[in-house]
This record gives C-alpha cells, sequence and structure tokens, in this order.
C-alpha cells in the first residue's frame, strides 16, 4: 500500500473510531435520561453514602408514635407531634400542596420532662441515621453563639443552616437552650421561618426547625394546677390553655426576647412538657431499669431511685417532680450495681 493508501485508511478509522465513540456517548446519555440521574445516584454513590432521599429521610410516622407511647410518659400534647408531622409530610409528596414556610415547633418546660428525649425520637423517624445524620444540625445556647461579636454570630448562623438546607431541604435544625441565647441572634433566621419560596437561592419551606428550652415551665406547672382546680384532667389538656402563657413569657426571656419569630408568628406550635408527678416519675424508673436489662426491679431498688426525687411547686403541694426523670440516666446504673455488690456479699 502506498503513501495515500495508508493516509486514506488512517483517516478512515479516525472517522469510524469517532462514530464509535460518540454513539458510545449518546447510547449512555440516553441510558441515564431513562433511567434518570437520580435513578442512577441512587443506586451508586447513596448505597453507600447518606444522600437526601426516601432511603436516608423516610419520615416513619409510625416509629415515632410508638417511641413516644413506650419512652415518654404524662405528655398528652406531645402525642400530638405525630400529626403536626404527617401534615408537613404529606405536603412534601403532594405537588399541589406544597409547604407555604417551613414548619418551625418549640418545646417548653421543666428540665427532665422529655424535651430532648422527644427531640431524639422526631430526628430517628424522620432520618435513617437520627442525630447522627448529616442532615441534622444542632445549635447549643451559649456554647454556639458568641454574645460578644453578636453580628458575627448572626452572619456564621446564616452561613450553617444555609449551608445544611442546601444539602437536603428536608433538614431538621434544632436550637437547645434557647433560655440561654443571646436575644435577638434568632432574628437573624427570621426570613428562612417565613413565607418565602427563596432566601439567598435556597428554599427552607419543607425544613424543620425546633427550639427548646426550660422558659415558661414554671408557668405550665401554675396554668396546669389551675386546670386541674376547675375540674379538666390532664389527658383533656389542649394547646390554647398554655401557647399565650407561653408566648408572653418567652417574649421577655432569653433568645426569645423581643424576638421577631414571636412577634410576626412564625412559630407554628408551642409544645408544652407538662410537670411530670409520681407515677409518671416511677414510669421512667421503670423504663430506665429495662433499658439496663433489669425487668422487674424490687422494692428497695425503685425506692432507692425514687429518693432522689424531689416535689413541688411547694412542701404544701408536693405535687409535681421538680427534677422529672433527668437523674434516673446515672442514678439507675449505679443504683443496678449497688444492688448487685449486696447480692454478691450474700
Amino acid at each position: 500500500m502506498n503513501i495515500k493508501g495508508c493516509l486514506f485508511f488512517i483517516l478512515q478509522l479516525k472517522v469510524v473510531s469517532s462514530e464509535l465513540v460518540t454513539s458510545l456517548i449518546i447510547g449512555a446519555t440516553a441510558a441515564s435520561g431513562f433511567f434518570g440521574w437520580d435513578y442512577v445516584k441512587s443506586n451508586t454513590y447513596c448505597r453507600y453514602v447518606e444522600c437526601c432521599n426516601d432511603n436516608y429521610v423516610n419520615f416513619d410516622i409510625g416509629k415515632l408514635e410508638q417511641s413516644l407511647k413506650n419512652q415518654l410518659f404524662g405528655q398528652p400534647l406531645v402525642n400530638e407531634i405525630p400529626k403536626i408531622l404527617k401534615a408537613h409530610k404529606e405536603s412534601l409528596m403532594d405537588k399541589t400542596q406544597k409547604n407555604k414556610k417551613a414548619l418551625v415547633l418549640s418545646l417548653h418546660g421543666w428540665s427532665g420532662v422529655g424535651k430532648n428525649y422527644a427531640t431524639t425520637f422526631i430526628a430517628e423517624s424522620i432520618f435513617k441515621k437520627g442525630m447522627k445524620s448529616q442532615f441534622v444540625k444542632v445549635f447549643m445556647g451559649k456554647k454556639d453563639f458568641d454574645c460578644s461579636n453578636l453580628q458575627e454570630s448572626q452572619k456564621k448562623l446564616i452561613k450553617d443552616v444555609n449551608e445544611i438546607v442546601k444539602k437536603c431541604s428536608t433538614s431538621l435544625i434544632i436550637f437547645d437552650e434557647i433560655h440561654e441565647m443571646c436575644p435577638t441572634i434568632l432574628d437573624s433566621i427570621k426570613p428562612m421561618l417565613d413565607h418565602h419560596h427563596e432566601v439567598d437561592g435556597v428554599d427552607y419551606r419543607n425544613a424543620i426547625f425546633i427550639f427548646i428550652s426550660n422558659i415558661g415551665g414554671k408557668e405550665i406547672a401554675t396554668s396546669l394546677l389551675d386546670l386541674y382546680s376547675q375540674g379538666i384532667m390532664r389527658n383533656d389538656v389542649e394547646f390554647h390553655n398554655f401557647e399565650s402563657i407561653i408566648r408572653r413569657t418567652a417574649y421577655n426571656t432569653g433568645g426569645f426576647e423581643k424576638s421577631l419569630t414571636i412577634a410576626q408568628h412564625l412559630i407554628d406550635h408551642y409544645i408544652p412538657f407538662l410537670p411530670l408527678e409520681q407515677h409518671h416519675v416511677q414510669m421512667c424508673a421503670s423504663a430506665e431499669f429495662r433499658a439496663h436489662g433489669i425487668y422487674n426491679p424490687s422494692e428497695e431498688m425503685m425506692s432507692d431511685a425514687l429518693s432522689v426525687i424531689t416535689y413541688g411547686p411547694s412542701e404544701e403541694q408536693p405535687i409535681f417532680a421538680n427534677n422529672g426523670c433527668k437523674r434516673f440516666t446515672k442514678q439507675i446504673p449505679y443504683i443496678i450495681q449497688k444492688h448487685k455488690q449486696k447480692n454478691d456479699e450474700l
């Protein structure tokens, strides 16, 4: 073959190779278009890394209902949270009935009545990885906000919330210990909680924000005693029995002081956690014993556990457990070891 023939052959080979490569690219693109990028990603990358899809963000409302029923005691209004989340979930799925704003819950009550427990259960029901999900972010009172440089703290807060909701529109943002937070810090995220299609290019309407604080605990207890005096039973209380007093107290306290989140009615539900009575505390203790493998604690063990509980609001009215169930976390493991040693010595 002469030189001209060789050159012609090479040129023909290049044309064939080019057409083959082009065909392969078109075929791959068509396959991707047929299956959809989300499908391809879900069956590759998302098999190993948490993604914002139904596999990792599943909104298991039934799981939440069971957790609250089995592990949280004496909180009738908290049992309404699954219905609130179910309504939010249905709006996520119904394209004709989209969420108009982010869901904002504010949990109020004394220490030890289950606010953080409930928040953990919410996270575990929404996300496969629960509180460890990269789509859950917790901010803690004074720890995460520098009140001496409020402007910088606000900028950082906006940036952090923006980044997590960019990753997943159904992210869960938690603000704990609001009572210790700088006043006005929450005003920086006000646009994210409001009725906006987008804020700086990010849509927050499917996100969930939870505020947790001890604010209003005393007022909730006082209101509950008043309701008791009117013959209203604990399981018959309603949100409206507490919302106004919580809002009024919160608006003058801690991170909620003069906050636009309250003034402009951006909190959708104020959830009162009622003070616990003796039989609720006993249920907490039994549940904690079960968590450590003790299903039938002796009377002496139970008595030891309950000995750390004091009651109020006064000596004349020893109705509510002042510290709820909080002390059982460390007290009951100690009691188990104490009685185990006694039995071994016998």
